[in-house]
């Protein structure tokens, strides 16, 4: 609907073409700019240079309709009048929504109306949305807008203007007249920035854009990482745990690193893309004898590093067999629980069988376990003794975690223990009445003892550990004298000994 100031325009016109001849319509008006006068509401200004023609007595204002992009006359107003300002009152087609496109024409005293503005020479106003967008993932608003057209002397720049949270609008900077896009950085979480553009043309003439607004919310990366521990598993791999973060609102990707030292190269030994939960287990599968060092790195979607677990290290431990009848456990301290260590319990292996344990400290890296117990006549315990140290964590770990690592198994072999008498008195009493070499920590599989007489007779032979020689031959008692006896067994290392010597048998 035309408004009323252009309807009474056209009567006045109207009223005068009644009475005059003139059919020569004025020339075509020449536009100068339009410009968004209220961001608000987006009103635009549109200005343009009096017409040539003496007899003008108004102006003509067209807009393009941007649903079927029809130029519809607008408004008219009086000359000399060179400015007009398009208050729209639907916002679907206010020029904060899309740029707005206009012409013009030139209306004499009779009423003849001008040719529009060639249609390669309208002008339009400036158009600016924000955009979220990461530059080398640094966090910006991406800035774009249509360029101004039809300035004959062209546009030498784009002004940016941004206000923060309301605050006083500054200059921000400013791009060449070719380009139609800005990227804001060092931005401000959680903050509300504003921003405008101005056109400006060769010559010194303006044109100022929409006003538009956009919220910035960093991606929430994850606030921790925790390291649970490296433990070895079944004897022969190392298993990795991670506690992660759930709350980040980012898409999850980690890498998993490795080095050889604390300081040294650490190598990426897998990718985990888009990972929600909220443990993470690797298993390696390296020599478990040796320290290797572990930890989990947060990616971003650039494949940067954007947050480190803690390091964690698996235990090594060593054992020593004393010629005491001990075992000295060594082992490295673990690393690195942000919890700190509550206690190492030392676990003992005899010959196969389950855990035992052995022992408890708090702080020290060395144990010495006293195997004698073990060292008693015919037990049948080969002497191999294998440990394990298991690493408690405390219960202050951040994150409420509870980590415990399990070290590699050590092995170690007790000397043998071989005693012979060198006499015994088969009179029945029960005090030395049979002849039983005494041994500990040796292997019974190969056990083997013999007695021959002087003249090299076998007279007595046995495979039983327990089993000795009460001094007869077929149940009956032989001479008191010197015999020869043989043993042959495997001592702790597996090897095959023998030893043979004398034995004197007497009747007290």
């Amino acid at each position: 609907m035309l408004k009323k100031s252009f309807i009474l325009f056209f009567v006045f016109i109207l009223f005068n073409k009644v009475h005059s001849q003139d059919t020569t319509p004025p020339d075509t008006p020449l536009l100068d700019s339009v410009s968004v006068a209220n961001p608000a509401t987006g009103s635009v200004y549109i200005s343009w240079f009096p017409c040539d023609s003496a007899d003008v007595v108004g102006y003509v204002i067209y807009r393009q309709d941007p649903i079927n992009t029809l130029w519809k006359a607008i408004d008219t107003v009086a000359a000399p009048a060179t400015l007009y300002l398009d208050v729209v009152t639907n916002p679907q087609v206010a020029a904060n929504f899309h740029p707005e496109l206009y012409r013009i024409a030139a209306i004499d005293e009779v009423g003849n109306i001008s040719a529009m503005t060639p249609d390669n020479q309208y002008h339009n106003t400036i158009y600016v949305f924000p955009y979220k967008d990461s530059t080398n993932c640094i966090m910006s608003v991406r800035l774009e807008w249509n360029k101004y057209l039809n300035w004959p002397e062209g546009v030498s720049e784009y002004k940016v203007y941004f206000s923060e949270n309301y605050g006083p609008w500054t200059y921000l900077s400013s791009v060449l007249g070719g380009e139609r896009v800005y990227y804001h950085q060092n931005l401000n979480n959680n903050s509300l920035y504003c921003y405008y553009i101005v056109a400006i043309s060769n010559t010194g003439k303006t044109s100022t854009s929409n006003q538009t607004c956009r919220s910035v919310n960093f991606p929430v990366f994850p606030n921790f990482i925790n390291a649970d521990y490296a433990s070895v598993i079944y004897d022969s791999r190392i298993e990795v745990s991670f506690t992660l973060d759930t709350t980040a609102i980012v898409q999850k990707n980690y890498k998993l690193y490795r080095a050889e030292t604390l300081n040294g190269t650490y190598s990426e030994i897998a990718t985990f893309n888009n990972y929600s939960l909220l443990n993470l287990v690797y298993v390696d599968n390296v020599d478990i004898t040796n320290n290797w060092y572990y930890k989990l790195a947060a990616i971003d979607q650039c494949g940067n590093v954007v947050l480190e677990s803690n390091i964690a290290r698996n235990i090594t431990v060593n054992v020593i067999s004393g010629d005491d009848v001990t075992e000295f456990i060594s082992w490295d301290s673990y690393y690195n629980w942000l919890g700190g260590i509550q206690s190492y319990n030392i676990y003992r292996i005899v010959d196969g069988g389950a855990p035992i344990l052995a022992g408890t400290t708090n702080s020290d890296t060395s144990f010495i376990d006293d195997v004698s117990d073990y060292a008693l006549n015919n037990t049948g315990v080969s002497g191999k003794f294998c440990y394990y140290i298991e690493a408690v964590e405390t219960d202050f770990n951040p994150h409420g975690v509870k980590g415990t690592s399990i070290s590699n198994i050590a092995c170690s072999n007790q000397p043998s223990i071989v005693y012979i008498p060198n006499s015994f008195t088969p009179n029945g009493d029960v005090l030395n009445s049979e002849f039983l070499p005494i041994t500990s920590f040796i292997n019974y599989e190969k056990y083997q003892f013999q007695i021959f007489d002087r003249w090299g007779k076998k007279i007595f032979e046995t495979k039983n550990k327990l089993k000795g020689w009460n001094g007869t031959i077929n149940g009956h008692k032989v001479p008191s004298g010197t015999y020869v006896y043989r043993l042959a067994y495997l001592n702790s290392d597996n090897e095959l000994q023998e030893k043979t010597g004398l034995v004197l048998l007497y009747y007290p």
